[in-house]
């Protein structure tokens, strides 16, 4: 898809430690309820170190920044994120760019030889 509108969006969260298990229940209520989000493209979830690390990402697409926000400022999304904070700390990202889909926080990025 190369729609100029469309918008991407990144949540990290660094899991508490002995909150694995309500942050991954916690985790597939909030995707099953954004699905239903309109203007909702798609979620990448990211686990750098693989399933024992406690960073998740979270990269949301959605078709344009209205619908973005009206997900992230609705009832269900903000309880959804207070929610959350009980398991996690989170930190928050947003871009329009490509740029988010090759650059990751705390990671090297390797420059090919000119």
């Amino acid at each position: 898809m190369e729609d100029s509108n469309v918008v991407t969006f990144v949540i990290s969260r660094n899991i508490k430690p002995g909150y694995e298990k309500e942050y991954d229940d916690w985790l597939r209520r909030y995707l099953t309820i954004e699905r239903k989000a309109p203007g909702y493209l798609g979620t990448t979830i990211i686990m750098l170190g693989g399933t024992k690390s406690a960073i998740r990402y979270i990269i949301q697409r959605y078709e344009d920044k209205a619908s973005m926000t009206a997900w992230k400022d609705s009832q269900q999304s903000l309880n959804l994120i207070e929610e959350a904070n009980n398991y996690s700390i989170p930190h928050y990202q947003s871009s329009t760019g490509m740029e988010t889909w090759f650059t990751l926080p705390d990671l090297k990025t390797i420059v090919p030889l000119q």
